[in-house]
């Protein structure tokens, strides 16, 4: 049946004076559709802040690691004394902060998660002395001098220059970083595959009013509207439930890191993190329009 300018017009004030002309929402299933954006807009939001915090996590620890090296003199007479020699001359070396002999207060320290408060067994043990050694910038020179420097001042002594932790530290963090992205990924695959299935699933139940609309001479592009208009609305009701349970979720962590020092890494976010993550929902709602508008085509030309 020929299309004609009225019956453009027709539909386009229908179209301006109600809300559908098919109706979607009065089927079952519509609070279930919201329920899984929600579901999938507070799994996408954890994905993401757990990756950032996991990037700020190994930047930190990184660079704690990177410019530190520790010194091991196995426990002798003359540990303490090659000890504090070495803590006079590595700091002449180029990019050397500070080179400092640690105590055994400062050992208690580094073993009381293991030991507990009561350090007083480490007197009765024989301790090796360590150095601690501050740089401002690792390169091979400095890291060949203070060899050096040890070897001639304690040949016993060990250099630890923490790479084997470096590397260690860099594969775990990249690797939990990349299983993030791959969990996003995925949850933005089934959001898309549920709101298809959705949009189908409402054009199979009102097939005979599509039909209708084809007589009456209703363009695909206009009943297409009908279902990327259904499809924003929930998506939007979704994505505020999901925002709110994602934000509470924040709060929560936050207020627990604050008062549990210790228990929880600190994540703290900057301003281009708040705005990816603050660019989610809007990825969510241009991702559930366009899928709307492909599937509602795609059943219409596959319709006689």
């Amino acid at each position: 049946m020929p299309k004609s300018p009225i019956h453009h017009h027709i539909f386009s004030i229908a179209h301006r004076k109600s809300g559908y002309d098919i109706p979607l929402h009065t089927r079952l299933g519509t609070e279930f559709l919201v329920l899984l954006i929600a579901l999938m807009t507070y799994l996408l939001l954890l994905s993401a802040s757990g990756s950032i915090g996991l990037g700020h996590m190994a930047d930190k620890w990184v660079s704690g690691l990177e410019n530190a090296m520790t010194i091991e003199i196995p426990a002798s007479e003359n540990a303490q004394k090659q000890a504090e020699k070495l803590a006079e001359k590595l700091p002449k070396i180029d990019y050397v902060k500070t080179a400092r002999v640690l105590t055994q207060s400062d050992i208690g320290d580094m073993l009381s998660p293991w030991l507990g408060n009561d350090t007083s067994v480490l007197s009765d043990l024989p301790l090796p002395t360590l150095v601690s050694v501050e740089l401002t910038k690792r390169t091979p020179a400095t890291t060949l001098s203070i060899k050096n420097t040890v070897n001639s001042t304690a040949p016993e002594a060990i250099v630890d220059s923490h790479e084997v932790w470096l590397v260690d530290l860099l594969k775990l963090t990249n690797g939990l970083r990349v299983t993030a992205l791959i969990v996003f990924g995925l949850i933005l695959f089934v959001t898309s595959f549920v709101i298809a299935g959705a949009v189908r699933s409402r054009m199979a139940m009102h097939q005979r009013e599509l039909e209708l609309l084809h007589t009456m001479g209703a363009t695909d592009k206009y009943i297409s509207l009908q279902f990327i208009r259904y499809i924003f609305s929930q998506t939007t009701k979704g994505l505020g439930f999901g925002v709110l349970a994602g934000l509470m979720t924040f709060i929560f962590f936050a207020v627990f890191t604050n008062q549990s020092t210790g228990t929880l890494p600190e994540l703290k976010m900057g301003q281009i993190d708040w705005i990816i993550l603050a660019s989610i929902p809007f990825l969510l709602l241009v991702i559930g329009t366009f899928t709307a508008r492909q599937t509602v085509y795609s059943v219409l030309n596959e319709m006689p």
